[in-house]
């Protein structure tokens, strides 16, 4: 099961009901930044142009495209250094080491499938079922015990959705229904990592609506020299300001007007790109003032964390699967290894990662400290003599002031109705991002597709 199976588990309870019913994050050993991230962009100096697109993400930047080939003049302002939001890669070690998205999920008719293949992205398909799972105490479970433990994990989260409401928080009815359930160290595994770590925290995520979203068949594949491959091949040619943080958007003129910490552009249209944290933050003005509905849109739903962390050895001491399972007591940090080494042979590295308050702890920690505890949690699957990592890289999300976090989730808060309340143009300010996609909401392919369909307002006006 991958972890976007968790979409499915509506299809699961109709049945039931049927039968009985990626200044940034920041990066360890090496602030250099990498050319190879930069945008192959072109950049000017006028302030006017048809639109002006605010962010430089994935939605942002598709929007940007399909507006520059129908022969818009289009300038992106982009907060940060480089182009591509929450795509970010590092590669100082070596190896393209992806902060944010890695994934693309379900290929077959995914958007982002043909946008790697036009871009030269390499992926590669990694199975979820080839997995080493180790207890806390460093017994391995065997297979037997870990798709029992699948099975029960999709059983209570069928019975979640067809006892709690949309306004019950996953947490309060797991308790109430199986109280013990955090007794089951492998089962809260299965809560985390394929739950927690795409959704948002389980406290919050909504009991009711945490199943919803569509997603696409076919299997789940890798980057393997980065994510960023997309952003800077949509970024060609287009006229991109970098370090250009908005500060407001003014629609109470004859032109829309757009303000940054250094300079003012104006435009026929806008389209606001910017992620749903920044959006919760206040940080754009808006004059108007967004209408009521759009802001109880943007505190009503959820935005999760998610951090990433790479640890490099000079040789490899883990079995030779696509993923090392942890149980510990302690949940959402440490508990599932992608092995790089299936990725790209050679690379003795092991990706890992913390979810919602797990990685939004892990931000205040040191460096020395976060490797403290994924050392702790190796050495207790593989032995002492484990050695400490050569070299560490992690992503902060959370605090990242152009992101606040990584994508949206379903919180108690959520109607389904606030993302297309989100995605609807207030004036001439158009709206885009994962956030605004009611069926693609947290993907990338959902970013994409929400710049399409803002760019597709503003030619079809």
């Amino acid at each position: 099961m991958s972890r976007r199976r968790v979409l499915q588990l509506a299809a699961l309870a109709a049945v039931s009901a049927a039968c009985a019913d990626d200044d940034g994050p920041r990066a360890t050993d090496s602030d250099a930044a990498d050319a190879s991230t930069e945008p192959s962009a072109a950049t000017g100096s006028a302030t006017t142009a048809d639109v002006i697109v605010v962010g430089a993400g994935m939605a942002g930047l598709s929007a940007a495209r399909r507006l520059a080939d129908a022969g818009r003049r289009v300038i992106v302002l982009e907060a940060n250094s480089v182009v591509g939001g929450r795509l970010r890669t590092d590669r100082s070690l070596g190896v393209a080491f992806d902060l944010g998205a890695s994934w693309i999920h379900g290929t077959e008719g995914n958007p982002i499938t043909d946008l790697a293949a036009a871009a030269g992205a390499p992926t590669v398909e990694l199975d979820f079922d080839d997995v080493t799972a180790f207890d806390e105490g460093g017994a391995r479970w065997t297979e037997d015990d870990f798709a029992e433990a699948e099975g029960r994990f999709e059983e209570l989260a069928v019975r979640v959705l067809e006892e709690g409401d949309d306004d019950d928080s996953f947490e309060e009815i797991l308790d109430e229904i199986e109280p013990g359930w955090a007794d089951d160290r492998l089962r809260q595994f299965f809560v985390s990592t394929y739950l927690v770590f795409d959704t948002g925290d389980l406290d919050r995520l909504s009991a009711g609506l945490f199943d919803e979203g569509e997603a696409f068949d076919g299997p789940e594949v890798v980057m393997t020299d980065g994510y960023d491959r997309l952003a800077t091949y949509l970024a060609r040619g287009l006229d991109v300001r970098l370090g250009e943080p908005v500060v407001s958007v003014d629609d109470t003129g004859d032109e829309v007007v757009v303000t940054t910490a250094s300079a003012g552009y104006t435009a026929a249209d806008v389209i606001i790109a910017v992620p749903l944290g920044v959006m919760k933050a206040g940080t754009i003005a808006f004059s108007p003032d967004l209408p009521d509905e759009h802001r109880e849109a943007i505190e009503g739903v959820g935005f999760n964390a998610v951090d990433k962390f790479l640890f490099v050895w000079d040789e490899v001491f883990w079995d030779d699967t696509d993923f090392l399972v942890y149980s510990p007591e302690r949940r959402d940090v440490f508990n599932w290894f992608l092995n790089v080494d299936s990725l790209v042979p050679g690379t003795p590295a092991l990706m890992t990662f913390a979810y919602a308050d797990e990685a939004r702890t892990s931000e205040t920690a040191s460096d020395d400290e976060v490797v403290a505890l994924a050392m702790a949690h190796l050495r207790d699957m593989y032995g002492d003599g484990v050695p400490d990592p050569v070299a560490m890289r992690r992503s902060a999300w959370a605090n990242d002031p152009f992101t606040l976090g990584s994508y949206s989730f379903t919180s108690a808060g959520t109607s389904m109705d606030h993302f297309d309340v989100l995605a609807a143009p207030v004036g001439r300010m158009h709206f885009a991002g994962e956030h605004t996609s009611r069926e693609y909401f947290s993907t990338v392919h959902g970013a994409h597709l929400s710049g399409l369909r803002a760019a597709g307002e503003i030619l079809d006006a």
